[in-house]
């Protein structure tokens, strides 16, 4: 999907009300869940919905390269934390060669369901120094499926109603 050099039509106002008052119930029940399941990388999950929404335009066909970018370069990140901590230099070196390989990869268009925008998009953000010090892996993938689940499964029962009201 190509994206466009020209922005979005502006909503008017009472319309723009409505989809701010849905995003904002959506999200209160993204956050409701992922702390019901003691999920507390939220922000993975939002920056999954932030990618969708904003570059894929919340199209279904993209979220599955979305989510197995976004847990390939979560990944990636973790065998680079991994690498430091067990290895120093030595346990970081393996992790970088393979980060060039994927940047040749993607200039290249191999492997695209999983070296793709999103894999670099979550390997740069998760690999920041900040997030890796205290940062448990498994819930920040934990918080990707369920984003994925999530707001993707309410997007598509949401564009399958439409598509039936259309219909009748």
């Amino acid at each position: 999907m190509a994206v466009s050099d020209q922005p979005a039509p502006a909503m008017g106002g009472g319309m723009a009300a409505i989809v701010t008052g849905g995003v904002v119930l959506l999200i209160a029940g993204f956050i409701a869940l992922g702390l019901l399941l003691g999920l507390t990388p939220l922000y993975a999950g939002f920056l999954l919905l932030w990618y969708w929404g904003s570059v894929d335009m919340v199209a279904r066909k993209a979220l599955a390269p979305l989510l197995i970018g976004a847990c390939g370069g979560t990944a990636t990140a973790w065998l680079l934390q991994y690498g430091a901590v067990h290895g120093g230099l030595a346990g970081v070196a393996p992790v970088l060669g393979l980060i060039v390989a994927a940047i040749y990869f993607q200039l290249r268009g191999w492997l695209p369901l999983l070296i793709n925008r999103p894999y670099m998009l979550y390997l740069t953000v998760m690999a920041a120094p900040l997030l890796q010090a205290g940062e448990s892996f498994a819930h920040v993938m934990a918080s990707i499926a369920l984003a994925t689940l999530y707001f993707g499964g309410i997007v598509t029962l949401g564009q399958i109603i439409a598509a039936r009201r259309a219909a009748a």
